[in-house]
């Protein structure tokens, strides 16, 4: 279980130069409410999206209807850019969890910038770091994969310890039932985590991590 104690995805910015994030983010910029739905599922891929502030998720909508929350996304990222890529539509919807602040980059604008910048390497190893989490996501005890993915929205929001998501969404991000997160939740007690209406609390960051020591065995 030594895998779940590296839950730190790099975003885009942490991967680029200073020069490089500063031009993907001199695009004129629009401000997001929280709730909102700024990249939608089956639309083309017109444009994407550099995170320069705020906090959003991933969510693909099956063609059963089943909804799956696939990842969360923090400033540095990069959204969008997978459309530009697969036949110009998008595989899923981007909404924002907070306030969020982004530039907005045309499809062709990017894929120029990308070129000039030699920068379609950099962006397959963020590819490849996102499906890591994907799988890692799913790796573990219950209790060990929800710890992990708070410890991980900790970290992208900047030390920001609430959230509005309910117990589904959850279950929903690490593959499980609804009643799993209740027991996993039961598992971890109030004193690291503690659940609202459609919102999770972090109480204990130091907590969640020594759950997770605990289950490597270290």
């Amino acid at each position: 279980m030594s895998e779940l104690r590296s839950f730190s995805v790099p975003a885009l910015r942490d991967l680029v130069s200073d020069e490089d994030w500063l031009g993907l983010t001199r695009y004129p910029s629009w401000t997001y409410p929280t709730d909102r739905t700024v990249l939608r599922q089956g639309e083309r891929g017109t444009h994407v999206l550099a995170l320069i502030s705020g906090l959003v998720k991933v969510v693909r909508t099956d063609r059963d209807g089943r909804q799956r929350l696939l990842a969360f996304r923090g400033p540095g990222e990069i959204l969008g850019e997978m459309a530009l890529q697969q036949g110009g539509v998008r595989l899923a919807d981007v909404q924002t969890m907070s306030k969020c602040k982004a530039s907005v980059i045309p499809a062709g604008d990017f894929h120029r910038f990308v070129d000039e910048r030699r920068l379609a390497y950099t962006l397959a190893v963020l590819a490849s770091h996102r499906l890591r989490e994907q799988a890692e996501i799913y790796d573990g005890a219950v209790h060990e994969r929800l710890a992990a993915a708070l410890l991980r929205l900790v970290e992208l929001s900047g030390g920001v310890r609430s959230f509005p998501l309910t117990r589904e969404e959850m279950a929903q991000h690490i593959g499980v039932g609804r009643k799993s997160v209740t027991k996993a939740l039961l598992q971890l007690g109030p004193d690291q985590v503690r659940v609202a209406k459609s919102r999770i609390n972090v109480i204990s960051v130091e907590d969640l991590r020594k759950t997770l020591a605990c289950s490597a065995g270290i």
